[in-house]
């Protein structure tokens, strides 16, 4: 049986947050159980408005003064600061964790995007990755499609992360760092730049001003 509003909730966990009669303030700056700022009020006010809502008056800014406080459902509100807290605890610990990739140098073209779309979805979320292109016994020999495959992924992880490569035994090994700003734009290459200009060049007559000069 729950206990009864408007009164400390015995065994509740200590958790800093003063609810109902644990609230000795003589006034409070209210916000009521819509969300409407009511303004300052006696705390006993207050504390009879949750009451006849059957709700709790929390203090929600203690440090405030006065102190604010709201008439909400404690057991709900408490739940929502702890979802809020564990979430930002596993985004935490995501930061600086190591997830792996590990390809085959015949790994094939489906398997490899797919290994690709999940590297650039770790990164997203602040892991740190790293690929590596294994051989085995003989396969040690074939090592140079092992390498091709290694730039493939160097390219491809490039505009999502900051590239170091890895001294492993019989592999080609990279790690991607989340990349701080963001994704890198892909940047246009200078020979198509050319190539483009050429073109509309030869459009316009081999002028390539004869455009501009039209514009003007």
């Amino acid at each position: 049986m729950l206990p009864p509003r408007g009164r400390p909730q015995p065994n509740r966990p200590k958790d800093g947050i003063r609810i109902n009669q644990e609230i000795r303030v003589p006034q409070v700056r209210l916000i009521d159980a819509n969300g409407a700022q009511v303004g300052i009020v006696d705390t006993q006010k207050a504390m009879q408005t949750a009451k006849d809502a059957e709700l709790d008056l929390v203090e929600v800014s203690p440090n405030a003064n006065p102190p604010v406080c709201r008439i909400i459902d404690y057991g709900k509100y408490r739940f929502e600061q702890m979802k809020k807290q564990k979430a930002a605890k596993a985004h935490q610990q995501s930061i600086g964790q190591l997830k792996e990739i590990k390809l085959h140098f015949q790994t094939a073209t489906n398997d490899y995007r797919y290994r690709m779309v999940q590297a650039q979805e770790f990164l997203a979320k602040g892991f740190k990755v790293k690929v590596l292109v294994q051989f085995k016994g003989r396969e040690i020999s074939r090592m140079e499609f092992g390498h091709r495959l290694i730039d493939q992924a160097k390219a491809d992880l490039e505009p999502y992360g900051d590239i170091e490569e890895l001294k492993v035994e019989k592999c080609f090994a990279i790690a991607v760092s989340p990349r701080k700003g963001g994704i890198k734009k892909k940047e246009t290459p200078k020979h198509e730049t050319e190539q483009k200009a050429a073109g509309e060049a030869s459009n316009n007559g081999g002028n390539p001003n004869s455009q501009r000069g039209q514009n003007a």
